[in-house]
């Protein structure tokens, strides 16, 4: 049986607090048959409202947020309450404390926006399951 709630798609939310990005990584998964970009959120309380809403397999989470806000606390969340949930970090910071940090704490990669974004693409389509075998 396939993790996800619908086994044919694989439904993400876009956590970021740059319109610019959020609006990308929509259009970038929207090329992807069998990705569903169920919403996006700017900060932490919002986006603990489209997660517990839409019920996300795979949460597209930024390290800084608006409001002060920290990706951390989305994550800290989706790993206790979401245990199923994949989650991808993405920031513009590449040191590898912050890389380090995102990956202990249960994100399951981490992106560099400025020159990966493609390859964070490619991890979450490698999630889409083949489609099912027609009977002979």
């Amino acid at each position: 049986m396939h993790p996800f709630e619908n086994p044919t798609m694989v439904k993400v939310v876009v956590i970021d607090d740059s319109p610019q990005v959020q609006r990308s990584l929509v259009h970038l998964l929207g090329t992807v048959p069998g990705i569903e970009v169920a919403g996006c959120a700017d900060d932490v309380a919002s986006a603990l409202c489209l997660i517990e809403d839409c019920h996300p397999d795979v949460v597209v989470l930024d390290v800084d947020l608006r409001h002060g806000d920290k990706g951390i606390d989305v994550l800290r969340h989706v790993t206790r309450d979401h245990p199923g949930v994949r989650v991808v970090a993405m920031s513009n910071f590449t040191w590898h404390a912050i890389r380090n940090t995102y990956l202990a704490a249960g994100a399951e990669a981490y992106f560099d926006k400025s020159m990966e974004f493609t390859l964070a693409r490619d991890w979450i389509a490698a999630l889409v399951p083949p489609p099912p075998s027609q009977p002979l």
